[in-house]
């Protein structure tokens, strides 16, 4: 990622610190399928066409200032992905993100989401370790029950080496 990249997505991020779907603090964790489907180098001169999905999870906690803006801190492990036994991709790492929230109807409970931030990850292909930080970017659909759980639809994208898809359904606490 080059500098002026990192640098937008910094500023965009801490953008959000001024703002949520509920103005205070969540905790939470999302379950789901992480797809790459891309080329990799496995090495000199190979490349293998990863087309595989594969179980990913996510911790993460944020905080909301407004109704509509906010940070999200997380942890996200996007699998173990394995093409033929010719490619093995495991790819984990911190993002920081700034959020975007959207009630959908007076008093529903219902929320569009968006966010967009920085990922550190760490990608091993065929035991060789890559390192970086890369955008993240993502939207979703979130219910929240009595102000205080939550339950979340998302679709996120993680830049790496291999960039990777997270389809994944999310529980939260609001606090």
């Amino acid at each position: 990622m080059n500098t002026r990249t990192l640098q937008a997505v910094t500023w965009i991020g801490l953008a959000g610190l001024t703002g949520s779907a509920v103005a205070g603090g969540y905790a939470g964790i999302t379950i789901g399928q992480a797809t790459i489907d891309e080329a990799v180098t496995t090495s000199p001169g190979t490349s293998i066409a990863v087309n595989e999905d594969s179980l990913a999870w996510k911790v993460y906690g944020g905080f909301g200032l407004t109704e509509y803006f906010g940070a999200e801190l997380g942890w996200a492990d996007l699998g173990d992905h394995n093409e033929s036994g010719l490619a093995n991709l495991e790819t984990e790492g911190f993002y920081m993100a700034g959020t975007a929230t959207l009630p959908l109807g007076e008093d529903s409970g219902f929320y569009a989401t968006a966010k967009l931030g920085a990922y550190v990850w760490d990608q091993d292909i065929n035991s060789a370790s890559h390192d970086g930080t890369d955008a993240m970017y993502g939207v979703g659909l979130k219910y929240i029950y009595d102000e205080i759980f939550g339950v979340a639809l998302e679709w996120e994208r993680y830049n790496a080496e291999a960039d990777a898809d997270l389809i994944g359904l999310g529980l939260t606490v609001n606090f």
